[in-house]
């Protein structure tokens, strides 16, 4: 979630935003758009539009930690490949306002 001030006066979705008055947005919401997320609650790294996320902001906030976040992703899915074997058992509801994750996963490992 990230504060922000209006500079003008605005209606937004039927609400009066005056000139200064301070207006949280939640990027996790517009990480779930169905306008532009097609089924939204669904995790698919390999939708067509998967880039336009806003999970590490956008312009001059963009995150200074993407690159390693991304490279410490993708070397934890590259471990995790290698075991044989593991599947997710049942099914992880994300919750959370600021950081949207499952509390936990619960997965099976079938050692062959």
């Amino acid at each position: 979630m990230v504060d922000r001030y209006a500079t003008r006066g605005v209606t937004l979705g039927g609400a009066a935003v005056r000139a200064g008055d301070q207006v949280t947005v939640s990027i996790t919401g517009a990480n779930r758009d169905p306008a532009l997320f097609a089924d939204p609650d669904v995790y698919d790294p390999f939708r067509v539009n998967a880039g336009k996320h806003l999970a590490f902001a956008h312009g001059p906030h963009f995150c200074v930690g993407a690159h390693l976040a991304r490279l410490e992703t993708g070397l934890a899915a590259a471990a995790i490949a290698k075991l044989p074997g593991l599947r997710l058992s049942g099914h992880a509801v994300p919750r959370g306002v600021v950081f949207r994750k499952p509390p936990q996963l619960h997965v099976t490992w079938e050692v062959t």
